[in-house]
């Protein structure tokens, strides 16, 4: 066994390599998307998504690169490889060209390939005759489930590729067009497309409105904060404000997941969230949010115009900005429209179906409760459902470990320094070194300066906790985000880069952002009072 140091001194991470070669690799931990320890299958999913997604789309186009991603202590970590004689510089140039050929198909293949596939496969999902089979036959179906994910998480990564090398093209293009700009400027020019983000905060926005002109469901959501939907539809005019919840949780209830842990429930599990949600929205009423983004999109297309103005004597140049605005303005909805339809419906239609596994499970004796599932391994549900057997103890021990591991603080590299960043720098950036004890440095992600309260999250139940006005400080966003941002006034993020998901929302929702410091949560105290440039990408302790 070795022992890695964390970036605390005396602070210990023990990892154990199987492979002596594994060592040797550049193994980088997945904060964005994993920050807390994976319950085994959380994790098994995960390294689903990391090994046969990113890999699906490297195979098909013969790109000499490929990801490996293993569970340390539950955190996952994820490391490029190449074969012998390749460099990962080399591969990822011959990744870089592939995608810019993907950026000009991704929005047919989306709307031809991707999208009825994913749909298909959720029909699939809901329609599996789980509960009525007889054991073993769920054990197929819970087969045929993993089999069905390999294929869409490689779909995932073939529409990310395009969508952001596009992103990535617009940048490149605009930074030679325009003397002195920065990538988050360029961004502006698609600022207003958002599409999926801005449909969930309009919705919640019109729900909170027909919760306001009731005031008996004012006073029961302001006086018991905690209140069952139950309970609500007991005042007057609850049962329609309950009506408008349902019809949102069924076009939206598939987001809630604050990380990609399919142990984390959904709003249609847990309609609470939203409620709490409504409640923020009834102690200080936002701005229609459509206006807002009629105004982001108004200013893109001035932007645009000053542009092309300042192109006319460079008609060659012109004619290239124009090809990248058009392409870019097409798929721009698709970075994160596909979190929308692809991650975050994915996890909870996998969820429930783990669950009703889970279920029959317990039918058995294998499990206590239908979600100790996710502390089993795919293979051994697999095995439990062809000879069940007594799992609980096993079940014990494993939540036990992920309590423990939750305690640790991972660090960022694991082996060989990096050699190439892992991931496109406009989406995760590598965190600056942090030399200040009053400041920390990131990257400016969505323009404008706040002084406020920060509000640290570090876990869902501290999503609650996010009032109006106050900064939030955590480690990265997704669309289950969305209505924070429409509360909050600042955002200071561990992770990511202008084209991350918590950039894209910033700048959607006119948030004041610096995301990529790398140390926001552990530096900034919870109620500390901070100062925030969303365009120096500085961050002030006060």
């Amino acid at each position: 066994m070795t022992l890695s140091e964390g970036a605390d001194v005396g602070e210990r991470f023990p990892i154990t390599w199987d492979d002596p070669g594994e060592a040797e690799l550049s193994w980088e931990w997945e904060e964005m998307h994993c920050p807390r320890p994976l319950p085994p299958l959380a994790g098994d999913y995960m390294l689903t998504a990391i090994q046969d997604g990113f890999n699906y789309r490297l195979a098909k186009f013969d790109i000499p690169l490929r990801f490996r991603g293993r569970l340390v202590n539950g955190y996952l970590y994820v490391a490029p490889t190449a074969p012998e004689g390749v460099t990962l510089k080399a591969a990822s140039m011959k990744s870089r060209e592939v995608r810019q050929q993907q950026m000009r198909v991704v929005r047919a293949y989306w709307d031809e390939t991707v999208f009825p596939a994913a749909t298909e496969t959720y029909r699939w999902m809901r329609e599996a005759r789980v509960e009525e089979a007889t054991l073993p036959e769920p054990a197929g179906m819970w087969e045929e489930l993993w089999q069905r994910l390999r294929r869409l998480w490689g779909l995932h990564f073939m529409i990310t590729s395009g969508s952001y090398a596009a992103l990535d093209w617009l940048i490149e293009v605009y930074g030679r067009a325009v003397a002195g700009a920065r990538p988050e400027d360029a961004l502006r020019l698609v600022q207003g497309t958002a599409h999926e983000l801005q449909q969930v905060e309009r919705d919640l926005h019109a729900l909170a409105g027909t919760a306001s002109a009731h005031p008996s469901v004012v006073d029961h959501i302001l006086n018991d904060p905690h209140t069952s939907l139950s309970r609500l539809r007991e005042t007057t005019g609850g049962p329609q404000v309950v009506a408008a919840l349902e019809r949102f949780l069924e076009q939206h209830g598939h987001l809630g997941h604050a990380y990609d842990d399919l142990s984390l429930p959904s709003w249609a599990e847990q309609p609470a969230m939203i409620l709490s949600e409504i409640r923020k929205r009834l102690l200080q009423p936002e701005d229609d949010p459509e206006a807002r983004r009629k105004s982001l999109a108004e200013e893109a297309e001035v932007l645009a115009a000053q542009v092309r103005a300042g192109l006319r004597d460079r008609p060659d140049m012109l004619r290239e900005f124009d090809d990248a605005l058009e392409l870019a303005r097409d798929v721009a909805p698709l970075t994160e429209g596909h979190n929308y339809w692809l991650d975050r419906m994915s996890h909870t239609h996998i969820r429930r179906f783990a669950v009703r596994i889970g279920s029959r499970l317990a039918r058995a004796g294998v499990v206590a409760d239908p979600e100790d599932v996710f502390f089993l391994r795919v293979a051994e549900v697999g095995d439990a459902l062809r000879s069940p057997r007594d799992l609980r103890a096993t079940v014990v021990e494993r939540k036990a470990d992920v309590a423990e591991w939750s305690r640790l603080r991972p660090p960022k590299y694991l082996g060989r320094p990096p050699e190439v960043p892992s991931a496109s720098a406009h989406f995760d950036a590598p965190p600056p070194e942090q030399i200040e004890a009053t400041a920390l440095r990131g990257v400016g992600a969505s323009p404008g300066k706040v002084r406020g309260r920060a509000r640290v999250v570090t876990s869902p139940d501290d999503l609650e906790r996010v009032k109006p006005g106050e900064i939030l400080v955590t480690v990265a966003a997704n669309p289950s985000w969305v209505p924070l941002f429409g509360i909050i006034s600042g955002l200071v993020t561990n992770t990511g880069g202008v084209l991350s998901h918590a950039a894209v929302v910033a700048r959607e929702f006119r948030v004041p952002a610096v995301v990529g410091t790398g140390e926001a949560t552990r530096r900034i105290r919870d109620g500390q009072q901070v100062e925030l440039d969303g365009t120096s990408g500085e961050v002030r302790l006060l």
